[in-house]
């Protein structure tokens, strides 16, 4: 069976039945899952059918999933864009499948295993490490299951891994191959180099006006300027009107005791714990303390709980079982409790520091509630006015006349690109704060009335286009100190990489590579050990380059662009170092598991 369900999960057959599932899914769309009976089968497995609702269900799964990753905005449509409906119908085909060679099998898992699971997984225990019941229904809740569906989930899932495990679990690893992926990986070797800058390179040929011209004209892209355009915008801001609003002292008050949990700082104990089932444990430690024993060498001795296990950390009152709450809280600094009884077993409690609770006086904060007050009240001011601004746009008046009768901030920008710089490359000053105002300039066009935006940040605007400058070639006249500069970068390139092969050339004929080096020009290094990973990201080493590197056998050369992209590089073997598999033993055990789970996953 086990043949039979790895060649037909890969056969042509297959391929083309879950392509042709999938594009029904896509052309009727998810959602007629809905206006199917829940149990009615869609995809039949053998013996085995997966109905509607189970696709649906996963479905929805998968993209409360994504919704939790990428926000609420996440739907159902780009799950379909993005293949979910794909990778839901395959995922369950291929569970189907497994649960079919499960049941010949008759692989079965019993229910003490199930429940030992469960209260296993630590997604399903509370602060104290213990397994939380409610904990337990809330996680699965939120996650589309009640108690029977997920304990019958949890039961196929543990069958599959017990089937895996039999077929995966005495895959051996041979240690030839091992040490051959490890030999590949860490051997290093040391080399020397001589650095070219380009811009050392002076013998070149100045161009000339007709090279400038014909560098010009063949390579337009680099000296394009981009589209302009010119601007009208006025802006609503809540800072705006801060000076034209006051702040009462009632206000001020009534602001503070709405937010007096802001300014409270509750009382709280820092707090450390050792927790066994039974009184008698309890009291044994508890006479171990008082003889001045270490908590934490007391609390693995005697409950198996490390130095990480006993932090409970900073804790309010309501954070503590009800049992036990007063009485840590009557603590001093150090002090260790007597053991305390709760609904979790018997806990001795240290208290390592005591936090006084205290709430600063209105006095303390009165400057910052008035300021938050008259924003608060400038954003109701700037909702009305906002009103106001689009009511008088739709009776005809132009941003002009709106800004100065309402006497709000407005202006022109002459030439503003896409990036919100100026003409000199700069951001332009004057330019509004809103986030989405660049965007919403270049969506619309002259003519275009525009309307009141508002801003992810709060504030409002109204932009229009006055002119529109289309991105055009700049002329000779703007550019020619660039065309140079690029010119002559070119020239230095290209002298540079036939002065580095004659380097090379003369390096293979004997010559050494350090005697090749001139003064002020080029330098000879001998770099660090290099792997192949650390050569393919050195600065000195472009990726051309450094693929070339680990060919190379002893004193020979490469040459090649430098990573910087303004230098060139030759580069001689001086030695090779193989991988010592007795220092490397760490690293040895880990590649071991990782080739071995790379083969598991093949079978």
């Amino acid at each position: 069976m086990l043949n039979t369900l790895r060649e037909s999960t890969g056969s042509w057959i297959v391929k083309i039945f879950l392509g042709l599932l999938v594009l029904s899914f896509a052309a009727w769309g998810i959602g007629d899952l809905f206006r199917l009976k829940p149990d009615a089968a869609v995809v039949t497995v053998a013996d085995i059918k997966i109905s509607g609702g189970e696709i649906l269900n996963d479905f929805r799964r998968q993209v409360r999933r994504m919704q939790q990753s990428l926000g609420p905005t996440f739907d159902t449509q780009q799950a379909r864009q993005l293949g979910m409906v794909d990778q839901v119908i395959q995922q369950a085909v291929t569970r189907a499948l497994y649960d079919q060679e499960v049941a010949e099998l008759e692989l079965t898992i019993s229910d003490a295993d199930i429940v030992a699971w469960i209260q296993q997984s630590s997604a399903f225990k509370n602060s104290f490490g213990r397994f939380d019941k409610l904990r337990f229904e809330q996680v699965i809740a939120q996650n589309g299951f009640n108690e029977q569906t997920y304990i019958a989930a949890s039961r196929r899932d543990l069958s599959r891994d017990q089937l895996f495990a039999s077929i995966t679990g005495g895959t051996q690893v041979p240690a030839p191959v091992v040490q051959a992926f490890y030999q590949f990986q860490e051997e290093t070797r040391i080399f020397e180099v001589l650095n070219l800058p380009y811009d050392k390179i002076t013998a070149v040929a100045n161009p000339t006006e007709t090279d400038l011209n014909a560098y010009h004209e063949a390579h337009k892209n680099q000296f394009m300027a981009p589209e302009f355009r010119s601007l009208l915008y006025l802006t609503l801001r809540p800072e705006h009107l801060l000076d034209e609003i006051l702040a009462s002292d009632q206000e001020v008050v009534a602001a503070y005791e709405a937010r007096l949990n802001e300014f409270t700082t509750p009382a709280s104990r820092e707090v450390e714990q050792v927790v066994v089932a039974e009184e008698t444990a309890a009291l044994k430690i508890a006479d171990r303390l008082k003889d001045g024993r270490d908590f934490y060498a007391v609390a693995k001795e005697l409950a198996d709980m490390d130095k990480q296990s006993v932090k409970l950390g900073r804790m309010l009152k309501a954070d503590l079982p009800e049992e036990a709450a007063e009485a840590v809280f009557a603590m001093s600094k150090g002090q260790i409790s007597e053991p305390i009884e709760t609904g979790l077993g018997w806990h001795i409690f240290r208290v390592l520091d005591v936090i006084v609770g205290h709430t600063k006086p209105v006095t303390e904060v009165r400057e910052q509630l008035i300021q938050e007050v008259k924003m608060e009240k400038a954003a109701e001011t700037m909702f009305e006015l906002a009103n106001k601004v689009e009511d008088e746009l739709a009776g005809g008046s132009t941003l002009k006349e709106i800004a100065e009768a309402f006497n709000l901030n407005h202006g022109v920008l002459s030439a503003v690109d896409s990036r919100g710089r100026g003409r000199d490359g700069h951001p332009v000053a004057a330019l509004p704060k809103a986030p989405s105002f660049i965007r919403e300039a270049f969506a619309i066009q002259i003519g275009d009335e525009g309307e009141l935006k508002e801003a992810s940040d709060g504030s409002y605007y109204l932009v229009q286009v006055n002119k529109i400058t289309e991105s055009a070639v700049k002329p000779m006249g703007e550019v020619r100190s660039e065309v140079r500069k690029a010119v002559l970068k070119e020239r230095r390139a290209k002298a540079g990489s036939e002065q580095a092969g004659k380097i090379a050339a003369e390096t293979r004929s004997g010559k050494k590579l350090v005697s090749r080096a001139k003064a002020g020009v080029s330098t000879v290094k001998t770099l660090e050990p290099l792997t192949r990973q650390k050569a393919g990201i050195h600065q000195k080493l472009g990726g051309e380059l450094a693929t070339k590197l680990f060919g190379l056998r002893d004193g020979e050369i490469a040459e090649g662009p430098a990573q910087d992209g303004i230098s060139h590089s030759i580069v001689r073997l001086v030695k090779v170092i193989n991988a010592d598999h007795k220092k490397g033993k760490e690293n040895l055990n880990r590649l071991t598991e990782f080739v071995r789970a790379s083969m598991t996953d093949d079978i």
